[in-house]
C-alpha cells in the first residue's frame, strides 16, 4: 500500500513508515491519541521549521509532552483546536519553540468549564460562576440581557 504526502505529492509505502523506530513510535502515539489524532497532529505542523521537515523523534517527543500536561483529554482537544486556530489566524511566522501557548488556552479552557466536542463551535459555559467584582457581575449581567433580549 502506498501513502501519498498531501504537501510534497511523494509517494512511499506504508511499511515503510512504520519499520523506522522514531516513526513508528510518533505514529503509535497519534494512532493511540483516538480523538486527540487529528488536533496533535495539527499542533505539531506548528513546530515545523519553514526549511525542512519535522523530524520523527522531535514529533514524538512533542507528542508526550502534550499528552503528559493534562488528564482531560477532552480540555486538551478543545484546548489543541484553539490554539492551532488562533495561531493560524494571527499568522505564524517560526515555528513553535514551546507549550507555553498551548498552556495558556488549556488553563482558559479548564477555566471556562463546559466543553463541546472537538470540531463543534465554541459555546460560552451557560453554567459559569458568577466574577467575583461588581463590574464583573455588571458586565456578565449586560450579556445575560442581551442574549434574552436576541432569542424573544
Amino acid at each position: 500500500m502506498l501513502l501519498h504526502c498531501p504537501c510534497c505529492h511523494a509517494q512511499y509505502a506504508a511499511e515503510a513508515a512504520f519499520e523506522a523506530g522514531e516513526s513508528r513510535e510518533a505514529l503509535r502515539v497519534l494512532i493511540t491519541a483516538g480523538p486527540l489524532a487529528q488536533p496533535l497532529a495539527a499542533y505539531l505542523g506548528l513546530f515545523r521549521p519553514a526549511t525542512r521537515a519535522l523530524g520523527w523523534g522531535r514529533a514524538h517527543r512533542l507528542a508526550d509532552e502534550v499528552l503528559a500536561l493534562t488528564g482531560d483529554r477532552q480540555a486538551l482537544a478543545q484546548a489543541l483546536v484553539e490554539t492551532v486556530e488562533a495561531l493560524r489566524n494571527k499568522g505564524l511566522d517560526k515555528p513553535l519553540a514551546n507549550h507555553n501557548y498551548l498552556r495558556r488556552v488549556l488553563e482558559s479552557v479548564a477555566a471556562r468549564g463546559a466543553l463541546v466536542p472537538v470540531g463543534a463551535a465554541t459555546m460560552p459555559n451557560q453554567q459559569r460562576q458568577r466574577p467575583q467584582s461588581k463590574a464583573g457581575q455588571a458586565i456578565s449581567d449586560l450579556e445575560t440581557l442581551k442574549h434574552a433580549h436576541r432569542n424573544d
